[in-house]
C-alpha cells in the first residue's frame, strides 16, 4: 500500500520550483544540446574557477520604529552579503583549495582561505589568532556522536567512486534530465567572453522566467516524468545494475546488496524488489501530479502569491565547444507580500535578490590544489565545540572585523545566567536578612570562569577570565581573597547538597555584573548579567 503524500506546504512548493529552475535542462536549441551540458556539469572532477554570490534584502525602514537598535543593526548587517571565492583549485573530489572574502553590510570585509585533502582541511580567517583544522575522514565527527565505525569495513577508492558516479549520472540523466522541458523564453547565440583573462568563443544560453512561468514549467516537468513510465523503469533497473556491478560500494556502506538472491524462504526475488520500487515511484509521481492540480483549484491565491509576478529568475549560461559550462550568471528576485496579506507578511523585509556569477577554466584537466599544512597552533573541531561564546569571540584580534561583528553586532560579549525559584536544580536560596545565595559553579560556567577545588582544605578558587580576577573562597567562611586582597562577603560560602552557594550580590559586584529579580507568572527569576 502506497502512503499518500501530504499536501505540499507553500514554502516547500516554492523551494521545489526554484531548485528545478536552477537545475533545468532543455532539448537542443541553436545547435547546443543543453541536456548534455547539464550532464557534463555533473561530471566535472577538476577545474579552476572563481565565483561571487550576493544576497540583498530590500528593507522597509518605516517598520524600524518597532525594532531595537540592536535588531536594526543586525538587519542592516545582513541586508547586503557578498561571498567571493577566488583562485579555486579543484584537483579532485578530495583535494581543493581557495581563498575568498565575505562582505557583510556592504562594509565589513573578512578574508579567508581553505585547503583540504582526503584527511584534513585547514581554514584561515582574517583576524583569527589561530587557524582552524578539521578532520575530513569523518572519524572525529563519529567519535563526537558516539558512533564506532565497523571494524574491517573497506573504503571504496576515489577512482572507482568517480566512475560509479558518472555511470549513475548517465543512467539517471536519461530519465530525470532528458524529460526536462524547455523554459518558455530561451535564447541561444554565439558570443565572446573573458574567462580567466582570456577571450573565449562561447555559446550563450539566456532564459527568463517569472513565478507563473515557473509554475507552468514545474507542472509540465512532472507531467513528462509521469508519462515516461518506460523511462522510469529503465532508470531504476539501470541504477540497480550500476550499483550491483561494484560490490565494494555495498561493503563500504556496511550492508549487503538487497538485489541479490538471499536464499531465505519466501523472500522476494530481485526482480520483485525492483518492480516494487518501480510501482512505488510511479505512484508517488502520480500523487504529486494530482496534488499540483488540486492546488490550482483549492488554493490559487497562495500560488499566485508565491509564484506570481513578484518572483523573477534570469539565467545566462556560457558553453564551450566541448559542452562544458565556462561561465554562469543567475539572478533571483522576490518581493514579499504586502501588509494586507498578513499570512505571509514579513517585516521589515520587503523582498530579496540573490545573484551569482562564476567562470571556470581547465575543466577536467590537470589541476594542482595548494598543499595542506596544519600548524601545531591550529584549533581542532573538538576544541571549537567546547568554546562558549565569549571564548570564541576572543579567538579573534580586538581590531578585526570578525571581533567587531561578534561584539558590537551579535553581542557575544553579553553574559547572563538566570535562576528560577521553583527549579528543582540549583534554585536561588533566600536566607535570613534577605540575602540571596546562588550556585557558584553554574554562575562561573555562564561567565567563562574556571573553578578549582581542594577537598582537603575545602578551598575554592575561581578565575574569571574576562576580568582577570581570581577569587579564593572556603566553605563555611565569609572571608575571601580577591586578587590577593582580603574582603568580607555578606554570607559564608555554604554547601547545599554538595553544591557551593555564595551570596549573589557579593559575587556580582566582584565580577562587575548586575543582578535583578523579575516575575514569570507565580515564579520569581534572578538574573545576573554583564558585558565584557
Amino acid at each position: 500500500m502506497i502512503k499518500r503524500l501530504g499536501k505540499p506546504s507553500k514554502l516547500m512548493l516554492l523551494m521545489l520550483a526554484l531548485v528545478l529552475v536552477f537545475v533545468a535542462g532543455c532539448q537542443a536549441i541553436g545547435g547546443v544540446d543543453l541536456n548534455a551540458v547539464l550532464k557534463n556539469s555533473l561530471k566535472v572532477t577538476s577545474s579552476e574557477s572563481k565565483q561571487t554570490v550576493a544576497f540583498k534584502l530590500e528593507l522597509d525602514e518605516a517598520a524600524f520604529d518597532d525594532l531595537t537598535d540592536e535588531e536594526i543593526a543586525i538587519y542592516k548587517l545582513l541586508s547586503n552579503i557578498e561571498l567571493q571565492l577566488n583562485d579555486v583549485k579543484m584537483e579532485d573530489s578530495s583535494n581543493a583549495s581557495f581563498n575568498g572574502k565575505l562582505v557583510l553590510g556592504g562594509a565589513a570585509s573578512i578574508g579567508f582561505s581553505m585547503k583540504m585533502n582526503e584527511k584534513q582541511a585547514i581554514v584561515e580567517i582574517e583576524g583569527a589568532k589561530q587557524p582552524f583544522a578539521f578532520d575530513m575522514t569523518g572519524t572525529v565527527l563519529t567519535e563526537l556522536a558516539g558512533i564506532s565505525p565497523a571494524a574491517g569495513t573497506p573504503a571504496a577508492n576515489d577512482e572507482s567512486l568517480t566512475a560509479l558516479g558518472h555511470a549513475l549520472i548517465d543512467t539517471i540523466g536519461g530519465y530525470a534530465i532528458d524529460n526536462l522541458p524547455n523554459p518558455e523564453k530561451i535564447e541561444v547565440k554565439p558570443t565572446t567572453e573573458t574567462i580567466n583573462g582570456e577571450s573565449t568563443a562561447l555559446m550563450q544560453v539566456h532564459t527568463e522566467m517569472d513565478g507563473k512561468a515557473i509554475w507552468a514549467w514545474v507542472k509540465k516537468y512532472v507531467d513528462a516524468l509521469v508519462a515516461d513510465k518506460a523511462g522510469l523503469e529503465k532508470m531504476i533497473k539501470g541504477v540497480v545494475e550500476v550499483l550491483s556491478s561494484d560490490p565494494d560500494v555495498w561493503e563500504t556502506l556496511g550492508t549487503v546488496n538487497p538485489f541479490e538472491e538471499s536464499g531465505e524462504l519466501d523472500a522476494p526475488t530481485p526482480d520483485e524488489l525492483i518492480q516494487q520500487g518501480i510501482d512505488e515511484a510511479v505512484a508517488m509521481l502520480e500523487e504529486l501530479q494530482a496534488e499540483l492540480k488540486a492546488m490550482e483549484t483549492e488554493d490559487p491565491e497562495s500560488i499566485d502569491m508565491l509564484l506570481g509576478d513578484n518572483l523573477t529568475v534570469t539565467a545566462d549560461v556560457y558553453v564551450d565547444t566541448k559542452l562544458d559550462i565556462r561561465k554562469q550568471a543567475f539572478e533571483l528576485s522576490y518581493t514579499l507580500p504586502t501588509e494586507e496579506e498578513e499570512e505571509l507578511a514579513l517585516f521589515p523585509i520587503k523582498g530579496f535578490t540573490v545573484t551569482s556569477t562564476s567562470e571556470l577554466w581547465n575543466v577536467n584537466e590537470a589541476v594542482k590544489a595548494d598543499e595542506v599544512t596544519v600548524p601545531e597552533t591550529a584549533v581542532e573541531l573538538e576544541q571549537l565545540l567546547e568554546l562558549n561564546s565569549y571564548r570564541f569571540m576572543k579567538m579573534f584580534k580586538d581590531d578585526s572585523a570578525v571581533y567587531d561583528i561578534l561584539k558590537n553586532k551579535l553581542h557575544l560579549n553579553q553574559q547572563s545566567v538566570s535562576f528560577y525559584t521553583d527549579s528543582y536544580y540549583n534554585p536561588p536560596i533566600v536566607v535570613q536578612g534577605g540575602i540571596t545565595l546562588v550556585p557558584l559553579r553554574s554562575t562561573a560556567d555562564a561567565f567563562s570562569g574556571v573553578i578549582t577545588y581542594d577537598p582537603k582544605s575545602k578551598g575554592i578558587q575561581l578565575f574569571d577570565e574576562p576580568t582577570g580576577t581570581t577569587i579564593e573562597l572556603k566553605i563555611g567562611s565569609d572571608k575571601v581573597l580577591v586578587n590577593g586582597v582580603s574582603a568580607t562577603w555578606s554570607f559564608p560560602v555554604t554547601s547545599v547538597g554538595g553544591t557551593a552557594y555564595v551570596p549573589a550580590r557579593s559575587l556580582s559586584n566582584t565580577l562587575k555584573a548586575k543582578l535583578a529579580w523579575s516575575d514569570l507568572f507565580d515564579e520569581k527569576i534572578l538574573t545576573i548579567e554583564r558585558e565584557v
